[in-house]
């Protein structure tokens, strides 16, 4: 989905949240998205077993650990270009 496109989805679904009249569900696998759009938000595995359900912030704060990925990229000398 092009970038236009997913802010009006997110606007249209934060709008029909804020009636407070409905409940939305949600799964993506983009926690920009889950943030944008979600108050509580959980984690499933193995099928449909929540390992986690909470705030953005607990949920960074439990599982948040990350990656650090390092990439050194060395650049061809002139002699070894003709090689």
């Amino acid at each position: 989905m092009d970038p236009e496109a997913r802010r009006q989805l997110w606007a249209l679904v934060s709008k029909i949240a804020r009636t407070k009249t409905s409940a939305v569900v949600l799964t993506t696998h983009s926690m920009e998205e889950a943030e944008v759009l979600s108050t509580k938000m959980g984690i499933m595995a193995k099928g449909g077993n929540f390992k986690c359900l909470g705030s953005s912030h607990h949920i960074k704060t439990k599982f948040g650990s990350g990656y650090i990925v390092e990439i050194k990229i060395r650049t061809p000398k002139s002699e070894e270009e003709d090689i």
